[in-house]
């Protein structure tokens, strides 16, 4: 049995959804709930959507997301709630999703460019290499550094080639 609140509701989204000129199908899509979601609403079957639903509601077709929520009996502290923390505006949640990108886009640049300039002392510690190896009378402590300094650039090559490879 069908209530006054659940027909209001459902007619309500019906109205809104013909006003802007979408199918239910594409409400659905929007909202991102199925198309007999949309429809159970419209006809009062499904009596109480969830707040998702009627934020989406409220991004799409212009409808007031505490009003729709009243109106289906959800408590202010969940209205509240909804209002705050809930992201429906999918715009906000690209937004937050593109500064996500940006900021691994920046960081992946970041490890990139810190590479290349490891690689580039990697070389030119290579021309010193060779060049001490060439002289005579080198103290072993200064030939172990060189080892080691060595070693130590081989390994942050690896390191930035492995996180370049985990993004």
């Amino acid at each position: 049995m069908m209530g006054k609140n659940e027909i209001a509701l459902g007619e309500l989204v019906k109205k809104a959804r013909k006003d802007k000129k979408l199918s239910a199908r594409k409400l659905a899509e929007l909202c991102e709930v199925s198309h007999t979601e949309i429809n159970n609403i419209e006809k009062g079957i499904r009596m109480r959507p969830a707040v998702l639903t009627l934020k989406g509601f409220e991004k799409y077709l212009g409808l007031d997301y505490a009003e729709l929520c009243r109106l289906v009996g959800y408590s202010e502290d969940t209205i509240k709630y909804g209002d705050e923390n809930i992201i429906v505006s999918y715009e906000k949640y690209d937004k937050i999703l593109q500064d996500y990108r940006s900021e691994i886009e920046h960081a992946s640049f970041m490890i990139e460019s810190k590479r290349r300039l490891g690689q580039e002392i990697k070389e030119s510690f290579d021309v010193v290499c060779e060049y001490i190896d060439t002289l005579e009378n080198v103290p072993e402590e200064v030939k172990k550094e060189i080892k080691s300094i060595y070693k130590n650039l081989e390994n942050l090559d690896y390191k930035y080639e492995s996180l370049i490879q985990e993004r």
